[in-house]
């Protein structure tokens, strides 16, 4: 049996059916995905069982004032953020550092920082479940010489497994 919006109706249900459905795209755009969809895989792996993945502990940070700021040595802000590195049970890799870029809400782009890989932050638990579970690097950037304050922190994260193969992930950040 067709419906009205097969015939063509016009009105309110198909503007009904319109605004719905662009709720539903709104809604499954805004959902944070833990893991990023596309996850890196070292070595060889000729059936992908294992990868690494690279995610955001929270999709948002918050800019925090610094007493006693001079651009450029230090910001008028700083950002913490927690990158989170999920073997999936590869072993034998290893983060080796981290590439940060800010963009303020104007479109200005700070310049790249490059941090090193810090000693991850470990859960509490054995070392066998450490190393399977999710490995957490506290982080910060500062922010706010010669850009705004709010905009979007990208995090390149680069690994490189026991056989010299290097790999990255990206994350990112959006900033208040």
């Amino acid at each position: 049996m067709p419906t009205l919006l097969d015939r063509g109706a016009h009105g309110l249900s198909r503007h009904i059916a319109c605004v719905m459905l662009l709720a539903a795209a709104v809604a499954s755009a805004s959902c944070e995905n833990k893991y990023p969809t596309e996850p890196i895989t070292f070595g060889y792996n000729p059936l992908g069982l294992t990868s690494v993945t690279f995610s955001a502990q929270t999709s948002t940070v918050i800019a925090q004032p610094v007493p006693n700021a001079r651009c450029p040595q230090v910001a008028p802000f700083n950002v913490p953020f927690v990158v989170v590195v999920n073997a999936d049970g590869t072993t034998g890799f290893a983060v080796t550092g981290f590439r940060v870029q800010f963009t303020d809400t104007s479109g200005n782009t700070a310049p790249q920082v490059v941090l090193p890989a810090p000693v991850p932050v470990t859960p509490i638990g054995s070392a066998l479940a450490a190393a399977r579970g999710d490995m957490f690097f506290q982080l910060s950037t500062g922010v706010g010489c010669g850009v705004g304050q709010a905009g979007t922190i990208v995090v390149v994260v680069d690994t490189q497994d026991d056989h010299g193969h290097k790999g990255s992930g990206r994350v990112e950040f959006n900033v208040r």
